[in-house]
């Protein structure tokens, strides 16, 4: 048979790698998938005063919003103990801030973005950047909501020190983004509230 021109055997070769390189995203978002969808199915229901389903989760993860069109919250076990409520209240407040952005749906859309796009670098600087901002976006948010900034950021930090494990792009949690950027961004924050609540007691 005739040898195929060399332009066509390089878009073979590209288009092979472009395949092999989606079907292994697509290998990764399922492995994914199944283990969360594990997690939420072997968590109980938990009964808080917030305007979607709560469930508490033996597994070692953070506080998360799982699903975009019935999202549920998920909490690790103990942590309604393990914080104040003061702390508890503030996290809360992050992750329903989460479901009102609809940043799940975000997240998802990127995910095929990425899947498709692997190749190309750009697309997972975006992926970290959409990160930061939910995460930025969302403490902004409790701050503003007349939530003590010191009280919160002890939260976060009280979170982290218990449940390490990372969090999944795809889902929204609490410990996202660059962490100590956001503390200290929140301490500034508690310094401007302070100072503006001092200031109207006199």
């Amino acid at each position: 048979p005739p040898a195929l021109p060399a332009t066509v055997g390089i878009s073979l070769i590209f288009g092979g790698v472009w395949l092999l390189g989606a079907i292994v995203g697509l290998v990764f978002w399922a492995t994914t998938w199944r283990r969360l969808r594990a997690i939420r199915l072997a968590a109980i229901p938990l009964d808080l005063n917030v305007p979607i389903p709560v469930l508490c989760s033996s597994a070692r993860i953070e506080p998360s919003v799982f699903g975009i069109r019935k999202p549920v919250l998920v909490l690790p076990a103990g942590i309604v103990d393990r914080l104040a409520p003061a702390q508890l209240d503030a996290v809360l407040a992050h992750e329903l801030c989460h479901v009102q952005r609809m940043d799940n749906l975000t997240a998802a859309i990127h995910m095929v973005v990425e899947t498709v796009f692997w190749f190309y670098p750009l697309v997972w600087w975006i992926r970290t950047q959409l990160i930061i901002e939910r995460e930025r976006a969302c403490d902004e948010e409790v701050i503003s909501a007349a939530n003590d900034p010191q009280v919160y950021a002890e939260g976060i930090l009280n979170v982290c020190k218990v449940y390490l494990e990372s969090p999944q792009a795809c889902v929204s949690g609490i410990s996202g983004a660059n962490l100590r950027k956001r503390i200290e961004t929140i301490m500034a924050a508690s310094i401007a509230f302070s100072r503006t609540f001092n200031s109207g007691r006199r």
